[in-house]
């Protein structure tokens, strides 16, 4: 056979290889920058089948997608051995465009976990103690109008202790949402006022409540502290410490990358609605940051596995967890997840048309971070079977 002839079908055949993979995910073994890799590498990503696990993933994320009604989905597992990153659906509706691995997505509440090493960091530099009241913190001019604020402890928002009342959940934020435009952020002072004339729903310290509110007011405590803006901080302190240059704050900063659309069952009639004019006080500090897979990987092993991002003295305060009686429990700006994903920590969001994972499992030493684009699905039960099928169940 012609020996330039026979040269031209091995690259033409490793291109379309290669493509064929980039369309169904990509595997990445340890310490291996490519997106995509070859035979000879595949044994260093799964004990077993490599390219049988990556089809299995693949074809699991495929079917998710199609049975549950969710436009996109992106998943990307983590293991010893090495990790699978896939995509599948559409990222909009609308323009039918693909999902990729690449895309951000609102993360929603699992910006707290964010906000948490911020505010664990600024203890760290002697700025704020856990212990004290938030009312030592707070502008001047919010603080008298938060009841038990001098009772109230900085840890007590972190780990939903405070019994503060809920800003989302009153009628005047609801109808104000509604026609509020996206060219209008809201601040967190504005969102505050909406729970002065709410009644507590708690003492402080009595009870687990998860309420947005808390870190609305951390938000507060962080900008009176570091006398600029939340997103300002998490950037500085988080986002340019760890090279992640695709996570920025909603409507506070400039878009990076290609953003998914949001979608949820708005007006309760069964069909998918887009999300992507509303302003349900998106960019605040309760879930306003827009991420990518890749990055909440990188956050994740700083956080949880090489546990650099915090000192050892922060890491163990983030980790006291309060246990709310049902097998799931809080630590500061952490869940504890019980079923189906028992004993893993991270977190969890929706809104905004997103339902998000991060979840780490300290025992196997697997991280996975699954991103859907409908908030209507239970990402728990998405997540676990795909753990299922990198552990062989």
């Amino acid at each position: 056979m012609n020996l330039r002839f026979l040269a031209f079908s091995k690259i033409l055949f490793a291109t379309v290889f290669v493509i064929s993979l980039g369309f169904a995910g990509y595997l990445v073994g340890d310490n291996i920058s490519q997106r995509v890799i070859g035979k000879s590498l595949a044994k260093q990503v799964m004990p077993t089948s490599t390219v049988g696990k990556s089809s299995q993933l693949q074809t699991l994320l495929n079917e998710i997608v199609a049975e549950q009604r969710i436009p996109g989905a992106v998943m990307y597992i983590i293991t010893p051995k090495g990790s699978w990153l896939g995509a599948s659906g559409v990222d909009d509706l609308s323009s039918k465009t693909r999902m990729k691995p690449t895309d951000g997505f609102s993360i929603a509440s699992m910006s707290k976990t964010f906000m948490a090493v911020v505010v664990l960091k600024l203890v760290e530099q002697g700025k704020i103690e856990l212990d004290r009241a938030i009312a030592t913190y707070l502008p001047t001019d919010i603080s008298p109008h938060i009841v038990n604020s001098d009772k109230i402890t900085v840890r007590q928002l972190l780990n939903h202790t405070s019994g503060v009342a809920e800003y989302l959940e009153t009628k005047e934020f609801i109808q104000a949402t509604a026609k509020r435009s996206r060219s209008q952020p809201w601040t967190a002072r504005e969102a505050i006022q909406y729970m002065y004339q709410e009644e507590p729903q708690a003492n402080p310290g009595e009870k687990f409540i998860y309420t947005d509110c808390n870190y609305i007011l951390l938000e507060l405590i962080v900008e009176n502290i570091t006398k600029g803006t939340l997103a300002q901080a998490i950037r500085s302190q988080i986002l340019k410490p760890l090279g992640l240059k695709h996570t920025f704050t909603e409507l506070r900063e400039p878009t990076i990358g290609e953003v998914a659309t949001g979608y949820g069952d708005r007006n309760k009639d069964g069909k998918l609605d887009s999300y992507a004019e509303v302003n349900d006080g998106n960019g605040l500090g309760d879930g306003g940051l827009v991420s990518t897979a890749e990055d909440l990987a990188k956050f994740a092993k700083a956080l949880f596995v090489k546990k650099t991002l915090l000192s050892s003295k922060m890491m163990k305060e983030m980790l006291k967890f309060r246990d709310n009686g049902e097998g799931y429990s809080y630590g500061l700006g952490v869940e504890r997840f019980s079923s189906p994903l028992a004993k893993a920590i991270g977190h969890s969001g929706t809104a905004y048309g997103f339902v998000t994972l991060l979840a780490y499992l300290p025992n196997q030493n697997t991280t996975i971070i699954v991103l859907l684009n409908n908030q209507n699905v239970d990402i728990k039960s998405v997540a676990r079977t795909g753990l299922d099928v990198v552990e062989n169940k």
